[in-house]
């Protein structure tokens, strides 16, 4: 079999697994390679993250709307679809509160995304970063934010992946951390202010045990947002 073939094989199995049990890239990849190589694969084979997730958006993905069955496979352009494949897999990502208690990466996303909503509920490039400002999490721990807006690519406008990119450096200037030079070059910024109150929002929502909205509304929500936008 050709590498072409076989990385289209991996990535189709990588894309299903993750859909079905919402797993890493990391790991849809690993057990990809145990079902259709047995355990080894030439790393010429392996699909890039990229591929993967041009195979989740040719998924449908499940809603409450559909009973729990696929839907008919949407466009690849999506960006739902895709904002859905990559925040599930933070279900299963653990974070532990200042008191060692323990939740899920996604429930943080989504108490982020209803106190972001709060603030500011018609400003859709502001909710959408703190709906996604943790996605990096499930692809590259050490280098969340890059590996994030990687994988989001377009489907995000440039606000909202400047607010992304530089949200830890607001969580830093709110602690007084963040050194003088960086937080002039930061302030220069014309969203700074908006990173503030985002970041003032990423700091609220590590409260554990608030309930939120599911993943569900939220990208409901911002559907909804998009759509009335898009009205002549």
């Amino acid at each position: 079999m050709s590498y072409a073939k076989l990385r289209q094989q991996l990535a189709e199995q990588a894309a299903r697994l993750m859909f079905e049990n919402q797993i890493s890239f990391q790991k849809a990849t690993q057990q990809a390679v145990q079902r259709v190589g047995g355990g080894y694969i030439d790393r010429k084979a392996l699909p890039t993250q990229r591929e993967i997730r041009a195979e989740i958006a040719k998924l449908a993905w499940l809603s409450e709307q559909s009973d729990d069955r696929l839907l008919e496979p949407q466009e690849p352009t999506d960006r739902f679809i895709v904002y859905a494949s990559l925040l599930a897999p933070l279900e299963h990502i653990p974070r532990f509160g200042r008191s060692g208690r323990r939740e899920d990466v996604l429930s943080h996303s989504l108490r982020t995304f209803d106190l972001a909503r709060e603030e500011l509920p018609y400003d859709e490039e502001f909710l959408t970063a703190a709906l996604l400002h943790e996605v990096g999490r499930a692809i590259d721990p050490q280098d969340a934010a890059r590996a994030g807006l990687e994988a989001l690519g377009d489907h995000v406008t440039e606000r909202t992946a400047w607010l992304i990119e530089h949200l830890e450096a607001g969580r830093a200037f709110h602690e007084g951390s963040l050194g003088q030079r960086s937080r002039r070059r930061l302030a220069e910024s014309e969203w700074f202010e908006d990173l503030l109150q985002l970041a003032e929002c990423d700091r609220r929502g590590c409260s554990l045990g608030v309930r939120t909205s599911d993943l569900e509304m939220a990208l409901a929500y911002l559907q909804e947002l998009d759509a009335a936008c898009g009205e002549p």
